[in-house]
């Protein structure tokens, strides 16, 4: 979830708790928290490296139990000591909370369990910039700022945010039966499978079905079903040209970081692998998202042949790794 749109989520929680003007330094505290844990991206490191720091620690549940107490003791040392120690903590640990909550939403990942296990969590609800959740919440925040007894109009917020979630939930579950039902249907062994979100558009999703060494992209309709052509690629976590990629520190880095690698030829000894969960294609956006598509092509004609997360390397004639780079930038073996 992108930053802005956790801060405005935890002031509007803060906000359904404590309406009252005399808590609005409660309210601010949790807002601050609902944004601290993006200060991770601030930590050395090269863009390879920021996969494993991002989204880390500061993600936790550990994580934020520590940080919660330490901005607890900076509030009450710098002015909050009227308010009780309990109620401070909650509230920054409220925010944080809610952070980790929202980006657990969505399908980069979120390590949780940091520093005891680095497993990525995701749910694939919601895309990482969602405007109409956006939209909802800053509409909730002004009514209730507006109207005398804002506490109604805070909480109704909540309540409809709420309801968008476990709509998008709904819409991502179905796509899953959607792509089992595809693969029934095509007589296609089922592995690995996935209902991933798309940009600006609630009621789609990328259906994603790994079967042997092929890794299958379905544009789904939450009530049409998959609407377009399937694309099958080749799967990068069988490929065996890519064992001694894989072996380096760098492909270790990737390979743990990827859901769904993908292999695409690039000629002269060349294998670029990316991350089926961001590349985007035309179809499958819906009204808003096709919109935006078109936006961006009329600025960048190569908006959809761009390449990101992608890690590229280069293969001697024994197979042996000659060079690695990660979104064009080399990288030392």
């Amino acid at each position: 979830m992108d930053t802005p749109t956790h801060g405005i989520i935890g002031r509007l929680v803060a906000r359904a708790v404590w309406p009252g003007r005399r808590d609005n330094g409660l309210v601010n505290l949790a807002t601050l928290c609902s944004v601290l844990p993006d200060a991770d991206v601030f930590l050395p490191g090269g863009p390879l490296e920021r996969l494993q720091t991002h989204r880390g620690f500061t993600h936790s549940l550990l994580g934020a139990a520590v940080l919660s107490g330490i901005v607890t003791l900076a509030a009450r040392r710098f002015g909050m000591r009227q308010v009780p120690i309990r109620t401070t903590y909650l509230a920054s640990l409220g925010g944080m909370l809610f952070h980790i909550l929202f980006d657990w939403f969505t399908s980069y990942g979120t390590m949780v369990f940091e520093p005891f296990s680095n497993y990525r969590a995701t749910s694939d609800v919601l895309f990482i910039i969602d405007p109409y959740l956006t939209l909802m919440v800053m509409v909730g925040l002004i009514i209730g700022w507006r109207r005398p007894d804002g506490a109604i109009a805070y909480r109704t917020g909540v309540a409809v945010m709420a309801a968008y979630v476990l709509m998008n939930a709904a819409v991502t579950g179905l796509g899953l039966w959607h792509v089992e039902t595809w693969a029934d249907r095509q007589e296609i062994k089922v592995g690995q499978t996935a209902s991933l979100p798309v940009p600006f558009s609630p009621l789609w999703r990328r259906g994603v079905l790994v079967s042997g060494g092929r890794t299958y992209d379905l544009p789904v309709s939450a009530w049409g079903g998959v609407a377009g052509d399937p694309i099958p690629h080749q799967n990068g976590e069988s490929d065996p040209r890519l064992e001694r990629l894989w072996a380096t520190r760098q492909g270790a880095i990737y390979r743990w970081f990827a859901r769904f690698p993908v292999v695409v030829e690039d000629g002269d000894g060349k294998l670029v692998i990316q991350d089926l969960r961001f590349m985007i294609r035309a179809d499958g956006l819906g009204w808003l998202g096709t919109l935006a598509a078109r936006t961006a092509l009329d600025h960048s004609p190569e908006f959809f042949n761009r390449r990101r997360f992608a890690l590229s390397a280069t293969f001697g004639e024994d197979g042996s790794v000659q060079r690695v780079d990660y979104d064009g930038s080399p990288l030392d073996k």
